[in-house]
Formats: structure tokens, C-alpha cells, sequence
């Protein structure tokens, strides 16, 4: 088969399109990134992201913020605090709850994280200027908040 496959009419279905995305952006960062092993899961990559921007946020409103299960969340920071990224601090007002906040060596990976995340927007950027960027983000965040 040569040429464009027909998706039918499905290819008009946000969602459908919204997954493609991710897989072509998934399949970049996957090549780009084989050639270290990482430490740390790479579906946590964002959670020490979160910490430092919200210093004592709980695992359950981690997991509210990445649309994760709780139990998902529950692995990535088991893994996290094994490599010394971050720590957790019993609530003072109810003892079953923590609080995460970043090692130093969390913040350092947290800044490594966030310039790799950098890296990988450079060839959206080449394709969508700040403008639309900036709107498919719109987009995007009104989608989420309205599931």
C-alpha cells in the first residue's frame, strides 16, 4: 500500500487524533532517549515537576493532576524516594496523609526534566508558532477540565 491510509471516519474524531499525537510524540522521545537508561520510570518524569511547583502536594492530588490512579501514583513515588528524589512528611493534622517535597537531588533532576521536556517541544515549535501553541494548550487544558 503506498501513498496516505484512509482512516475513515474516525480521522475526524478529536480523541482519535489526540492519541495519534501522543504516539508520534511517545515514538520521538523513545528514540531520542534510548540511549541512557533512566533511573526513574518514564511515566514519573513529571511528578518531581509537580512537587517543586507545589512543595507538601499530597500523592492523591498528584494523582487528581495527572489523571492517574492512586496506585500508579503509589508505585512512581516508591520509585522515586528509592533513588532519593524526594521525601515524604506525615501531615501534622491527619497522620494518614503526606506531604512530598524534593531532595536536592530532586530538584536537580526535576530541572533536568524540565529542559529534556524542552528539547522535545523544539520540533512542535517548528511546526506551530507560539500563537497556536499556545491555543492547542487552550484547547487541550478545556478538554481535560470539562471530562
Amino acid at each position: 500500500m503506498s501513498g496516505e491510509t484512509e482512516f475513515g471516519p474516525i480521522a475526524g474524531h478529536v480523541g482519535f487524533q489526540v492519541h495519534l499525537t501522543w504516539r508520534a510524540i511517545r515514538k520521538r522521545m523513545l528514540l531520542r532517549s534510548r540511549r541512557a537508561k533512566p533511573s526513574v520510570p518514564r511515566g514519573a518524569f513529571s511528578i518531581p515537576l509537580l512537587i517543586g511547583y507545589n512543595p507538601g502536594i499530597s500523592p492523591r492530588d498528584i494523582a487528581d493532576a495527572l489523571f492517574l490512579d492512586q496506585s500508579k501514583v503509589a508505585l512512581f513515588l516508591r520509585e522515586l524516594e528509592a533513588e532519593n528524589l524526594i521525601t515524604r512528611t506525615p501531615s501534622p493534622e491527619d497522620g494518614r496523609k503526606v506531604h512530598l517535597s524534593l531532595t536536592d537531588k530532586g530538584r536537580a533532576y526535576a530541572e533536568q526534566s524540565m529542559l529534556k521536556s524542552q528539547t522535545l517541544e523544539e520540533p512542535i515549535a517548528a511546526i506551530l508558532n507560539e500563537d497556536e501553541q499556545r491555543e492547542l494548550v487552550r484547547l487541550l487544558i478545556k478538554v481535560q477540565q470539562n471530562l
